[in-house]
């Protein structure tokens, strides 16, 4: 969280490059950063509950987070929060949820062959 909210805190220049492969660079950075902070919250948060709470706890945490940095950014100059970077935000974390099933479902059923 902390390197997210370094990242977010670097003043921007103001200055939108219209080049679609700028914008999908800058946005794929919200997909990576998000998806590794939801899987972190679920290793932490599966010591303490169930997969599906944690799964869940995970998601709802990573949300709230990426919904309170776009709204630090509003006080940085030469950035803005964006609902659109909250969605982008979100697919990291879909992502993340997506992957985590899949790495679970796929344990258990190597456990079951064994």
């Amino acid at each position: 969280m902390a390197v997210i909210f370094f990242l977010s805190s670097v003043r921007g220049s103001g200055y939108q490059s219209p080049s679609t492969f700028y914008f999908i660079e800058r946005k794929s950075f919200h997909v990576i950063e998000y998806f590794i902070l939801l899987i972190l919250f679920h290793k932490a948060l599966s010591w303490d509950f169930k997969y599906e709470k944690a799964l869940a706890f995970s998601a709802v945490l990573a949300l709230i987070y990426g919904i309170s940095d776009e709204w630090h950014q509003t006080f940085v100059f030469g950035r803005d929060g964006t609902i659109r970077d909250v969605a982008i935000d979100l697919t990291g974390i879909l992502a993340a949820l997506i992957f985590i099933s899949f790495i679970t479902k796929w344990k258990k059923r190597k456990k079951q062959l064994n």
